[in-house]
């Protein structure tokens, strides 16, 4: 069985990338922590709404017209949900990565980087467990031995 044509595995399958290369960023903002003038740098996270869209095989009408997605209702008797929506700039707070003293120029602070790699793997060991869990799931749903 082709798990590749499973949107559920596609998007495992490219988180799993995306964390691949944000270790590497990650590592490489650790190997330049005493470059002087280097800047840390990290990768963007996928937009939820891209991969949603990328998932269905591409943006959805209601999102092209910049209005949210609505869930699909198949029966009147369905609850349609509500969302608060999006929080403003004010609930976030920004970390200032400006380190005075810093001879040298650069914004590398170990703890951080370490804490980010530290993450990165947590995230990349979840992803490849429910990506087994749902490959033994489709395994079990598939078996026609009655699991003996």
């Amino acid at each position: 069985m082709d798990f590749s044509k499973i949107n559920l595995f596609k998007a495992l399958s490219r988180k799993m990338a995306w964390l691949a290369d944000r270790q590497e960023v990650l590592a490489q903002n650790i190997a330049e922590a005493n470059t002087p003038g280097y800047k840390a740098k990290d990768i963007k996270p996928a937009d939820f709404r891209d991969v949603l869209g990328q998932a269905g095989g591409g943006p959805t009408p209601a999102a092209a017209a910049g209005r949210p997605l609505a869930l699909a209702v198949t029966n009147p008797a369905h609850f349609t949900g509500t969302h608060p929506g999006p929080k403003t700039a004010a609930e976030y707070q920004v970390k200032d990565r400006d380190a005075p003293g810093r001879l040298s120029g650069n914004d590398v602070v170990l703890e951080d980087e370490l804490a980010k790699v530290g993450q990165t793997a947590m995230d990349y060991e979840l992803t490849t467990n429910l990506y087994k869990r749902h490959v033994a799931m489709i395994k079990t749903a598939l078996d026609r031995n009655g699991g003996s």
